[in-house]
């Protein structure tokens, strides 16, 4: 309590919303993942933040672990305004806003810096005001969680060739169906609240996910190879009732997006150390085979998909809207380049 009203003082010593005896507005913000996961930790800070920074006049209720449903099942709650926060991710937006299907594009962003700083730049955040404008769902923060990788039970997958017949559990987007159909691969849509069962049973093959993931959620316990081709960017984020938010004061709506953003960050921290540091060799140490492809076999799975998901992405969302994606990404390739050149 000593520590919570100094954190309190601090906050109104900056000059934020001065402390209310009883919270004004509620949030309730739900989320499909575990307790102990990063982005639970990142949804925490997003809760501390926004209870203190707006001097108690707003509370956060985080509902963890899919409580409410599935991420698709709680953005449709939002979208209602039966809650008013839930989990979206790169999967799961684009039947609320058809461009944000552009997000799992196979081989888009080098890395995940490259990803944060696409989203920061104009093309995205007026993507973004149209989605809250014709959905009814505003992004307030995203967090990259690692790039999605295969694990299976058939065999090591060196390059894209190997995928053939394997029956790979793909997220509920057209984008995975096309991937791993262009690899020659069965894709097998899973919910994830049931994937780990399905891969138990043999009911699937295998997976993709960031290998943070694969550890947090001992995929290793029922699958055998890993092949690190970091083929999609995994995408957290953020989403709120746009109502709700217009409803805020100015300066409240100001601080949920600051601690939206603290939040993001939080999870995203974490999981780029998992990617980078721990998790390979976690995974290795608990019996997985892991394959790091080379340069030109990483390059059979890329050269697989170019074509077949730029056809399909043109198809759904037209030339215009695909030809300025693709060039507002190599605009921002160029100008970090520039940056250290």
């Amino acid at each position: 309590m000593i520590k919570r009203l100094a954190l309190t003082a601090a906050i109104g010593a900056l000059g934020f919303v001065p402390a209310a005896d009883a919270a004004d507005f509620t949030i309730r913000a739900s989320h499909a993942e575990s307790t102990e996961s990063p982005l639970h930790k990142g949804w925490l800070v997003f809760a501390a933040y926004v209870e203190a920074a707006s001097g108690g006049q707003i509370e956060v209720e985080v509902l963890p672990a899919g409580q409410l449903g599935s991420i698709h099942d709680t953005l449709e709650q939002a979208q209602l305004g039966a809650i008013e926060v839930a989990q979206g991710d790169e999967a799961n937006l684009d039947p609320f806003f058809a461009p944000m299907l552009f997000l799992s594009t196979p081989y888009l962003f080098s890395d995940g810096d490259e990803a944060l700083e696409f989203l920061r730049r104009p093309f995205f955040q007026e993507l973004s005001e149209r989605m809250a404008a014709e959905s009814g769902l505003r992004l307030l923060a995203a967090a990259p969680y690692g790039f999605r990788s295969f694990t299976n039970n058939v065999r090591p997958l060196k390059t894209a060739a190997d995928l053939e017949g394997i029956r790979m559990r793909v997220p509920p987007s057209p984008m995975s169906l096309a991937m791993v159909e262009a690899m020659g691969g069965s894709p097998t849509p899973v919910p994830w609240e049931e994937l780990y069962g399905a891969l138990q049973q043999g009911v699937v093959d295998g997976q993709e996910n960031p290998v943070g993931i694969v550890f947090d959620y001992t995929f290793y316990q029922v699958q055998k190879y890993l092949t690190v081709d970091n083929h999609q960017l995994g995408l957290n984020t953020i989403m709120i009732n746009e109502d709700f938010f217009q409803s805020l004061p100015p300066e409240l709506r100001q601080v949920v997006v600051a601690g939206a953003q603290e939040g993001a960050m939080t999870e995203f921290g974490e999981r780029n150390y998992q990617a980078r540091v721990s998790a390979v060799e976690a995974l290795r140490a608990e019996g997985m085979e892991v394959y790091l492809p080379s340069a030109e076999e990483r390059a059979t799975f890329r050269d697989a998909t170019i074509e077949p998901i730029r056809a399909y992405l043109t198809g759904e969302l037209g030339a215009e809207f695909i030809d300025a994606l693709y060039a507002e990404v190599e605009a921002l390739r160029a100008e970090r380049l520039a940056r250290v050149e």
